[in-house]
C-alpha cells in the first residue's frame, strides 16, 4: 500500500476523532449565528481542521483506487468533487470566523451540493471497486445527506454521522495489506 493511502487512513481517523470532538463542543455550547465567545471559535476551527483531515482521507482513497481499471474517470470526477465540496466549505468557515457570524450560507449550500454528487458518485466507486469495505462506499453515500436531517433531532448528529464515515474510511485504508489490492484488482467483473 502506497504512503499516500496509509496517510489517507490517519487523516480519516483523526478527522473522527475531531468531529466527535466538535459534537461535544457543540453541545456543551451550542454555536448561534453570531460568534460571540472563545468556544464558538474553537467548535469552528476544530471543524475546519477536520475538513482539510477528510481531504486528505479523500487523497488516501484516491492514492489506493488510482491505477484500477473500475476507478476511471468516474471515480476521478468524485474525487475532484469531493474535495472541492469540502475545500469550499472550509473556506467559507474560515469566512465565517473572521467576519464573526455564520455568512453566505446560501452560498455555503452550492458546496454542500457540489459535497453531495462528489461523495455519493466516490461511494459508488468504492463500492463498485472493491477495494475498501461495502459499508465505507454506503456510508460515503447517507452519511452527508442524512446528516442534514439528524440536526433536527440532535444538534450536532451530521458530525456524529461524519464521525463515523471517516473513521470507517480512515480504518479501512489502515488496514489494507500489500498484495491486496493486486488480487482484487485482477479479479474479473
Amino acid at each position: 500500500m502506497s504512503s499516500k493511502a496509509k496517510w489517507g487512513g490517519v487523516a480519516g481517523v483523526a478527522a473522527a476523532a475531531l468531529l466527535i470532538l466538535s459534537a461535544i463542543l457543540y453541545q456543551l455550547n451550542p454555536v448561534q449565528r453570531k460568534y460571540d465567545s472563545a468556544a464558538s471559535y474553537v467548535y469552528l476551527g476544530v471543524g475546519l481542521v477536520a475538513y482539510i483531515a477528510i481531504i486528505v482521507a479523500v487523497l488516501g482513497i484516491h492514492a489506493l483506487h488510482s491505477g484500477t481499471p473500475r476507478y476511471g474517470r468516474l471515480g476521478v470526477t468524485g474525487t475532484v468533487l469531493t474535495i472541492a465540496g469540502y475545500a469550499f466549505i472550509a473556506v467559507m468557515t474560515v469566512i465565517s470566523m473572521v467576519q464573526g457570524y455564520a455568512s453566505f450560507l446560501t452560498v455555503r449550500l452550492a458546496g454542500a451540493g457540489v459535497l453531495l454528487v462528489g461523495s455519493v458518485l466516490l461511494g459508488v466507486i468504492i463500492l463498485r471497486a472493491r477495494l475498501l469495505p461495502w459499508w465505507c462506499g454506503l456510508l460515503l453515500i447517507v452519511a452527508f445527506p442524512l446528516g442534514h436531517f439528524a440536526n433536527a433531532i440532535f444538534g450536532a448528529a451530521e458530525n456524529l454521522l461524519l464521525a463515523l464515515l471517516w473513521g470507517s474510511v480512515g480504518v479501512a485504508l489502515l488496514s489494507r495489506r500489500e498484495g491486496v489490492a493486486d488480487r482484487v484488482a485482477t479479479q474479473p467483473a
